[in-house]
């Protein structure tokens, strides 16, 4: 399975693994997410490998797109599982790993796996929501609880990009002092890259929710609301983060393919550039 390269590298070669995670078990609103890693993949053969930005060809790292996840129908927990097992296999065999989503939720098992084998970081999540609600719909491992189960191993959190925070989480982020940078305040302001930078830890799980853009630039995710991100200011944030910290794993999660090409070739171009980013800062 060919993505983000003129060619597959064979497992052993590559430093970095691509793992897709189609679940969507959670999902609240739109279904469609567990569409969205094959979508992204597919696109990703369509980019121009170089680039011309960062100087660099991120294939040339060696990127290998690993067999889907398979998933448990209605059991998050067993299905957690298997992307934990997933996650450890390829961390302990020395990659790099960047999953795609799926629903959020697939985070909780990623940062479970990476805190396993790479030890202590914070993690930095960028999206539209919050997802601290202790429960929704009933469910402790809800794509919009996932934050609020983070949070509880221990591990620091960063928030950018939030604008629909519920009254609950909101006690909650208050109550634990969690950083975060509303979309509002970036838009009135522009991006607090400096303050960002300062809260985070040095060693930082990246986990990207597609609806942190604004759906005039990608419309094709479960729940979009206006007033997001502009895809430069994410590729401005995602730089300044792999120049000032040791990213030590990523995630992009819940985008579902709608009836148009240029979303998924977005979310492949978000996904290329991450890359490539990683790429540089490690000198790969």
């Amino acid at each position: 399975m060919r993505a983000f390269g003129e060619e597959q590298a064979p497992f052993e070669r590559a430093r970095v693994v691509v793992l897709p995670v189609p679940y969507d078990l959670s999902l609240s609103f739109l279904p469609g997410a567990r569409l969205g890693p094959e979508a992204i993949l597919s696109a990703s053969r369509e980019l121009e490998p170089y680039d011309f930005e960062l100087e660099l060809d991120p294939a040339c790292a060696g990127i290998h797109a690993a067999e889907e996840v398979p998933m448990v129908a209605g059991d998050a927990a067993a299905s957690h599982a298997l992307i934990e097992d997933r996650a450890r296999e390829f961390l302990a065999a020395g990659k790099f790993a960047v999953a795609l989503g799926g629903d959020h939720s697939i985070t909780l098992p990623l940062v479970r796996a990476h805190r396993a084998v790479l030890g202590a970081f914070g993690v930095l999540h960028i999206d539209a929501h919050d997802d601290l609600y202790d429960r929704w719909q009933g469910s402790p491992l809800s794509h919009a609880s996932v934050m609020r189960r983070v949070h509880e191993l221990g591990v620091p959190l960063v928030q950018v990009g939030q604008r629909a925070v519920a009254r609950d989480s909101h006690a909650y982020l208050q109550a634990h002092a969690i950083p975060q940078f509303p979309a509002r305040r970036i838009a009135r302001e522009g991006l607090p890259l400096d303050e960002i930078l300062e809260v985070l830890p040095p060693r930082v799980y990246l986990s990207f929710d597609f609806d942190a853009l604004d759906p005039s630039e990608m419309p094709a995710v479960g729940t979009p609301l206006a007033g997001g991100l502009r895809f430069g200011q994410a590729l401005d944030l995602l730089e300044a983060v792999f120049e000032a910290k040791e990213v030590v794993g990523m995630d992009f999660v819940e985008f579902s393919p709608v009836d148009l090409f240029y979303p998924a070739m977005t979310a492949a171009q978000l996904v290329h550039r991450a890359l490539g980013l990683k790429v540089r800062a490690a000198g790969w």
